[in-house]
């Protein structure tokens, strides 16, 4: 974390003509609830269930109606056997299936070649979501881990990043996709569920920022700098009222009084993708 503040405080310099991205001087918005909160009377009951053998298909259902609606309608029915349950959520839920169809480069490719045929395979766009469903939309095409993974994933993703030096306006896009999650959520989540905004990963955003301008990383930071800030801020938030051996959220004072950033939930709830896992 040390080099990050490092190049946030570089960035507090960089040349000021530079023009920054836009920025909403909007407070971010309350995040939506997880499938776990929406569906809190059934959730539970469905994930602990064998009806599901990747608890991250229950997790990314998407609800046909109102979750308020199903909620109403499950309060209503009587069967809670596994055949009960299992008929309730393919009445009120599309249902991704568990083993998503693999698609694969064509064969014979040497590996430069096999590469860049995966990229059109990982890439999705979602300017928009499914309504009612844990995906968070956003508004530029980006690169997936692909399987049942399939959103994007913070840290993952600079990674992806690295290997898109002949794609610059996809990793590009990729970049502002982040930086609008900082705009919308005060933060960059997990990946683009709303079950994963309750934690981050390692902030490796001001590194992808630097590869939007690889010659210039300067001019890279002041187009990004209220981004860059505003994520300073989340992980060093409460960093001010810490004294030595204290410990808040994401951050935490050491006996000398150095610094350190810490990894965080701010639900204390079994993960809606692990529920089963978390809860035996």
């Amino acid at each position: 974390m040390k080099a990050a503040a490092a190049l946030f405080a570089l960035a507090l310099f960089a040349g000021t003509g530079a023009a920054d991205r836009p920025a909403s001087s909007a407070p971010p918005r309350l995040p939506p609830a997880p499938p776990s909160v929406a569906l809190a009377p059934l959730y539970e009951p469905v994930a602990l269930n064998p009806i599901f053998t990747d608890g991250k298909a229950w997790a990314d259902a998407e609800p046909k109606r109102p979750p308020a609606e199903i909620v109403a309608a499950w309060r209503r029915s009587p069967g809670r056997d596994p055949a009960a349950i299992r008929a309730f959520v393919s009445t009120h839920f599309t249902i991704r299936p568990d083993r998503p169809a693999l698609r694969v480069p064509r064969a014979g490719l040497p590996l430069e070649a096999h590469i860049a045929d995966l990229w059109p395979i990982l890439t999705r766009t979602t300017p928009t979501a499914p309504r009612w469903s844990s995906l968070l939309p956003l508004p530029h095409p980006y690169v997936v881990p692909g399987g049942r993974f399939t959103e994007i994933y913070y840290w993952d993703s600079y990674f992806t990043m690295l290997g898109l030096d002949d794609q610059p306006a996809l990793r590009t896009g990729m970049v502002d996709n982040f930086a609008h999650m900082i705009r919308v959520y005060g933060h960059i989540p997990n990946g683009s569920r709303t079950y994963y905004l309750s934690r981050s990963q390692p902030p490796f955003f001001f590194k992808m920022v630097a590869l939007t301008y690889p010659s210039d990383p300067a001019r890279a930071y002041a187009a990004y700098l209220p981004a860059l800030k505003a994520e300073h801020r989340f992980w060093m938030k409460g960093a001010e009222t810490l004294r030595p051996g204290q410990a808040r959220a994401r951050v935490v004072r050491m006996a000398d009084g150095s610094l350190l950033n810490r990894y965080w939930d701010d639900r204390d709830t079994p993960r809606d993708e692990s529920y089963a896992a978390d809860v035996r």
